[in-house]
């Protein structure tokens, strides 16, 4: 192998071994609950989300940001995120994140008590 197919190897997996991270890198074990109503839903690869509004009893709106797993991983699973509907009050549970306001999403909990968990324990 010459010694510019090996620089353009290295330029090209480089970034690419750089893109996926693992959850423990941007999320701790710590466990918190949020409530709030859901905004909005994101379903999509390498991770799906959804963003959840918490109003305080002064007013003051705060956006959470829940990551969940990929899509086709979610999918395979049987998990959809059309159980998600848009306004509904929820109670997000998950490992709190590195950055402000982010949660890796373990469970929401709906007012009907009816429950979505994205990622069961086997």
């Amino acid at each position: 192998m010459n010694k510019t197919t090996l620089l353009l190897m290295v330029l090209v997996v480089s970034p690419a071994t750089l893109a996926h991270h693992s959850t423990n890198a941007n999320f701790t074990q710590e466990i918190i609950s949020v409530t709030g109503v859901i905004e909005q839903v994101r379903y999509q690869n390498p991770h799906s989300s959804v963003l959840i509004k918490q109003t305080d009893e002064a007013g003051q709106e705060t956006f959470w940001l829940l990551e969940s797993g990929a899509r086709t991983t979610l999918e395979r699973r049987g998990v959809f995120f059309d159980q998600l509907p848009i306004g509904s009050k929820v109670t997000a549970t998950g490992r709190k994140g590195r950055r402000q306001f982010t949660m890796y999403l373990q469970e929401l909990s709906f007012e009907d008590g009816s429950r979505f968990i994205p990622e069961p324990n086997d």
